[in-house]
C-alpha cells in the first residue's frame, strides 16, 4: 500500500528522505500555494449540538494558533466534535443506569466505545492525539537541526 503524499514542508521536517532539489522543492512549494485554502470561515456547522459546538470551538482556536487547519477541515472537525458529544452523551446514560441494565451489560457502554473509536481516529487526523503531536514536534526539532543547510 503506497504512503500518503505529504505536504513538501512535511517532507522537510522529515528530512527530505527523496532527496528533493532546490528547484524541486521551490517549484513544490509554489504548487501547494496555489492550492492553499483559506482559514477564515470555520464555524462551527449547524447540525452540531451544544455540546459538540463548544468543543468545536475551542479545538479549532487551538489549531489556528499553529495553522494546522483551514475550511475543507470543517467537516472532518465537526465529525469529531459530533463523536464526542455522542461519547459524553452515552457516559451519562452508563452513570445513569449503571454497568448492568436487566442483568446484561449497559448497551451505552458499546456505544462509548465505537464513539471513543471514532474520536480518536479523528483526532489522530487532526493531530490531536498526543502521539500526533508528538511525532511532528520530533520531526521539527530535527529540522531545526539542519536549518542552516544547503537543500
Amino acid at each position: 500500500m503506497p504512503t500518503p503524499a505529504k505536504s513538501i514542508g512535511l517532507q522537510l521536517i522529515d528530512g527530505n528522505k527523496n532527496h528533493r532539489t532546490k528547484e524541486e522543492i521551490d517549484k513544490r512549494i509554489k504548487n501547494e500555494n496555489r492550492l492553499k485554502m483559506s482559514a477564515e470561515n470555520i464555524h462551527p456547522p449547524s447540525w452540531l449540538d451544544k455540546t459538540a459546538k463548544k468543543e468545536f470551538n475551542r479545538i479549532t482556536a487551538l489549531l489556528l494558533e499553529i495553522d494546522l487547519i483551514n475550511d475543507a477541515d470543517i467537516a472532518h472537525l465537526a465529525l469529531y466534535c459530533d463523536s464526542y458529544s455522542q461519547y459524553l452523551s452515552y457516559k451519562r446514560q452508563v452513570k445513569k443506569k449503571g454497568l448492568w441494565v436487566d442483568n446484561k451489560p449497559n448497551p451505552f457502554i458499546l456505544r462509548m466505545k465505537d464513539a471513543a473509536i471514532q474520536m480518536r481516529s479523528f483526532g489522530a487526523d487532526l493531530g490531536l492525539s498526543p502521539a500526533a503531536r508528538a511525532k511532528l514536534a520530533i520531526n521539527l526539532s530535527s529540522n531545526d537541526e539542519n536549518e542552516d543547510e544547503e537543500f
